[in-house]
């Protein structure tokens, strides 16, 4: 029988729902709201600071929540700024996509240059323009800050918040965590379904011991926690995080134990050595921890291990379809051999997110059809419940 370990909970869970109105979330109406009082208004994850490494580099990001595009540019003076993606003159982009680095940034519709800090430069047969002023017609900023390696924007007129602020306690607890690991693998989707459908597939262990029973097996939980409940759970102001149980008699299939013995050991094995580790990655100092799950509201989550983490973004398109992001990353491999055993991470990382997201589109179809009035969620799927109320309170503010 299960001993019924009971999750450490930290942080305010008073007021909590049990039961959300799902249904009527799903809805047109309900989603511009969102757009407008929550992604607009929040810090939103778009790159990384290596995706533009030197001066003179770009990066070209596409927000379709917003049905914009971004230009974001190290400048000379070694300071990454964001831009719209559009020449002032008539609208046309200035990079079409992808990255590079460039001296300066030519429209090719009729040649106007703006420099990588984003003043115009050149304008073409400009005595022909009867009332210009080069100053005032530079690349449209948007505000934009940096935390660790991470850009983050927001899109309101005035931002209500600082990133720190937005953070809060997070903002210093992760060193140099993120910049330690190098990206091994990417994938993206489009899923019919709502953005708080595909959020919430990744912030509750609840489903482990089903929808993983093939590919992952016992690599949570073990004798003493059959039930895999979450030893930590911690809620912030608009954040959450919580760790996941490691099964120290997990069996290590074939292929997973020779990749063990070649490299470092990723998921669905893991390595209980804690040392190093900054304060925020296991807070609570678990002692047989598999990796946490934490949400930067609304649209990042990540999944934090020792020597490997995952960044998913979720991107609304409407009401019943999001883009998922999802980018993985590891230690830095220092040989051949290293580099074959994180293929075998690369693996199972594709077979359990395409796992992660196999009840969603059905889940929209139920929901969407009005059948179901609310959903009921558990102790253990207290991220969820943190998730709406964090919703219902950026909702109400005007």
């Amino acid at each position: 029988m299960d001993d019924g370990l009971q999750s450490r909970i930290r942080g305010d869970a008073a007021g909590l729902p049990t039961r959300v109105a799902l249904g009527a979330m799903v809805t047109p109406a309900h989603y511009a709201l969102e757009r407008e009082r929550i992604f607009r208004r929040a810090w939103l994850p778009i790159a990384h600071t290596h995706d533009v490494p030197q001066r003179g580099s770009y990066h070209v990001y596409e927000v379709p929540t917003f049905k914009t595009s971004l230009l974001i540019i190290r400048g000379n003076d070694d300071r990454i700024r964001v831009f719209h993606n559009a020449c002032r003159h008539r609208g046309n982009k200035i990079v079409r996509a992808g990255s590079g680095c460039k001296a300066n940034f030519m429209c090719n519709f009729h040649g106007w240059v703006f420099s990588p800090e984003g003043d115009l430069r050149v304008v073409t047969d400009e005595h022909q323009f009867e009332d210009i002023d080069k100053s005032q017609l530079g690349l449209v900023p948007v505000t934009s800050e940096i935390w660790e390696n991470l850009i983050f924007v927001n899109f309101d007129e005035t931002p209500r918040t600082t990133l720190a602020e937005w953070l809060g306690e997070w903002h210093g607890q992760y060193g140099d965590y993120f910049q330690r690991h190098e990206k091994v693998v990417s994938y993206q989707v489009v899923l019919n379904c709502n953005w708080h459908l595909a959020v919430n597939s990744f912030t509750e262990g609840y489903h482990t011991l089903y929808l993983h029973k093939d590919t992952a097996r016992d690599y949570q939980g073990g004798a003493g926690n059959r039930e895999r409940h979450r030893p930590s759970i911690e809620l912030f102001e608009r954040h959450h995080r919580y760790s996941a149980p490691g099964n120290p008699d997990h069996l290590e299939a074939p292929g997973e134990a020779l990749a063990g013995r070649y490299g470092k050991k990723l998921l669905p094995s893991f390595d209980f050595d804690m040392t190093g580790l900054p304060p925020g990655v296991n807070s609570m100092r678990y002692g047989k921890w598999a990796f946490d799950v934490a949400e930067i509201f609304p649209n990042l989550v990540m999944l934090m291990g020792n020597h490997w983490h995952n960044e998913i973004r979720f991107w609304p398109l409407d009401e019943g379809r999001t883009l998922v992001l999802n980018q993985g990353y590891a230690y830095r491999a220092r040989k051949p051999s290293e580099r074959i055993s994180r293929a075998y991470y690369r693996m199972r990382n594709r077979d359990i997110f395409r796992e992660d997201l196999n009840t969603l589109e059905v889940q929209q179809e139920v929901l969407a059809s009005g059948a179901l009035k609310e959903v009921v969620l558990s102790r253990q799927e207290m991220a969820l419940r943190h998730h709406y109320k964090v919703t219902a309170d950026m909702l109400a503010q005007a």
